[in-house]
């Protein structure tokens, strides 16, 4: 009876074991899933390879990140993980890949990429000080003579191919297993798991480093791969933030983003807002919020991550 008893009670550990590390976050080391927050967290470093074709490359960049043995010379960051096991990650997050861009073979018109779509934030940390930033900031844009505008990545999983060393003859795996190339810079790249969006990275050479930010090559980062999606965000913020046309200017930015949702003061002092749209804009729009308008100082911020409900229809202002 005790047997069974004790039995049943390891069961019972192993399986809520399972399920809290199924529902929370995996891990192998170089690779962490974080379920809840929809994340994959990727160890890595700036590629030590990066620049060592300058003279034949004249110090264009193709890639964001590649993997183990991918263009390193051509990217800023090389990742531990490789492509496939990115690719199983993003399945268990229970995100499907699109479609790299391909011609129509009737008219021969282009059929543009589509996919879910990824933030991708890097982080590192120098003398005990931790630096955040976006993807895009390590890149800069010589034609503007700016870092790259921020984007969201499109997931395309890459092209298909024929898995030739697989048993099946028929199986097919994404190109990007090969190449372990994982975020183009050009949008028509069909080698990689992410590629940029923006028309104008079509043009040869339009990005380089950006060395005014870039850390130094071979420092350890982490990059997290964040999937890009609906929610509703709450969020106080305190200060000196009532009676200096604060929520006319979180107004004004929700709308340029497309948020939905509301400002509202509050008897404390403090303003609430409440707002709705996509995770891009959203962080976009509580970088905004941090500034505030120039009448105001913003002391602190408290954020909730929320569930999207659809019922803003516009940002408002409520008394």
């Amino acid at each position: 009876m005790k047997f069974l008893c004790y039995t049943s009670a390891i069961i019972i550990c192993l399986g809520l074991s399972i399920f809290s590390i199924s529902n929370i976050a995996w891990t192998d080391g170089h690779l962490q899933i974080i379920e809840k927050e929809k994340k994959i967290v990727l160890k890595g470093q700036i590629s030590k390879a990066l620049g060592e074709y300058d003279q034949h490359l004249r110090g264009a960049v193709e890639y964001l990140f590649c993997g183990p043995n991918g263009k390193e010379y051509e990217s800023i960051i090389v990742v531990d993980a490789s492509a496939q096991e990115i690719y199983e990650a993003m399945d268990k997050l229970g995100v499907k890949p699109g479609n790299p861009v391909d011609q129509d073979m009737e008219t021969e018109e282009k059929i543009p990429a589509k996919g879910p779509t990824v933030i991708i934030n890097v982080e590192w940390t120098v003398d005990k000080e931790t630096k955040k930033v976006r993807g895009e900031d390590l890149l800069y844009n010589v034609k503007t003579k700016k870092p790259m505008k921020h984007v969201a990545w499109i997931y395309t999983g890459s092209r298909m191919v024929y898995d030739l060393d697989g048993e099946d003859e028929d199986a097919m795996i994404p190109l990007a297993y090969s190449t372990n190339d994982m975020a183009a810079l050009s949008h028509v790249d069909p080698t990689t798991l992410f590629i940029n969006p923006l028309p104008e990275s079509e043009e040869e050479n339009l990005y380089k480093k950006n060395d005014d930010l870039l850390p130094e090559l071979g420092t350890s980062v982490k990059l997290i791969i964040e999937v890009n999606r609906k929610m509703q965000l709450y969020v106080l913020i305190s200060g000196k933030v009532q009676g200096v046309f604060f929520r006319k200017f979180t107004q004004e930015n929700a709308k340029q983003l497309g948020i939905n949702g509301y400002a509202k003061n509050l008897r404390n002092g403090k303003v609430e807002v409440v707002a709705e749209g996509d995770k891009m804009q959203l962080d976009a729009l509580v970088e905004k919020l941090r500034q505030g308008p120039p009448a105001a100082k913003v002391d602190d911020l408290k954020i909730e991550e929320r569930a999207f409900t659809g019922d803003y229809k516009s940002f408002d202002i409520k008394y």
